[in-house]
């Protein structure tokens, strides 16, 4: 599930409504995520292949007889924030997505336990590179959120230490290393099950200028993240 990070502006009018549209909305998503693994390993004959194929282009045209333009952005959730449901690694509407659940400290301590499916292959039985980068930007970027400063990331680094082997439980990890006004710098790994590092990434994180009035409570891309002991962060110099 992705966390808002805002209260929305937008009062929602019938909250248990909505609740009950995002619960079907997982179940599609992960639906469909089912069927994308599903693809990608079927042995199935042509013929059956191109008769699924005619009943997932009629499921698509089913879904697009009512669909909005364009991108979904954020929307008003249930609870009253401002959720990126369509974020392609923890999005709660994203078959694309994993998803990732991360949870972390009031310290800004990440992690987030993960299995790597075929759908997400480079190196025959790897996970695939740019999948890796995307997992440590994820993790390492809800940190910066955790701490009251969300930012966008302005570089990541990433070193590859030896392959993330696909159908196997991985945890990725990370936590902040500097906090210099507006910026945050921070570093985050992917371990296997034997604690041997495959990848690591440092990062930059800058809270963008539209965002700047609202880090006073602690937010976050994925997890649910209190204000830690209730307080709120002291106002960054620019």
């Amino acid at each position: 599930m992705t966390d808002g990070a805002f209260v929305s502006p937008f009062p929602v009018e019938e909250p248990e409504a909505l609740a009950a549209t995002e619960q079907v909305q997982g179940e599609l998503a992960a639906g469909v995520r089912g069927l994308v693994d599903a693809c990608v390993r079927t042995r199935v004959d042509a013929q059956e292949l191109a008769q699924v194929a005619e009943q997932v282009g009629a499921l698509t045209e089913r879904l697009l007889a009512h669909a909005q333009e364009g991108p979904l952005g954020v929307e008003t959730a249930s609870d009253g924030r401002l959720r990126d449901h369509g974020n392609p690694m923890v999005g709660m509407r994203n078959p694309l997505a994993p998803p990732l659940t991360v949870t972390g400290d009031d310290e800004g301590s990440m992690s987030s336990t993960f299995t790597p499916t075929a759908a997400y292959e480079g190196p025959p039985g790897c996970l695939h590179g740019g999948m890796i980068a995307a997992v440590l930007d994820q993790v390492i970027g809800s940190a910066p959120a955790r701490i009251g400063r969300p930012g966008l990331t302005a570089y990541l680094n990433t070193t590859y230490r030896r392959p993330t082997l696909l159908g196997v439980e991985h945890v990725c990890r990370g936590w902040i290393e500097q906090v210099e006004g507006w910026k945050v710098y921070a570093r985050g790994d992917i371990r296997d099950p034997q604690g041997r590092v495959t990848a690591q990434a440092e990062a930059l994180f800058v809270v963008p200028s539209w965002a700047r009035e609202y880090i006073g409570t602690p937010t976050g891309d994925a997890g649910d993240f209190a204000a830690p002991n209730g307080a709120t962060q002291e106002q960054p110099s620019t």
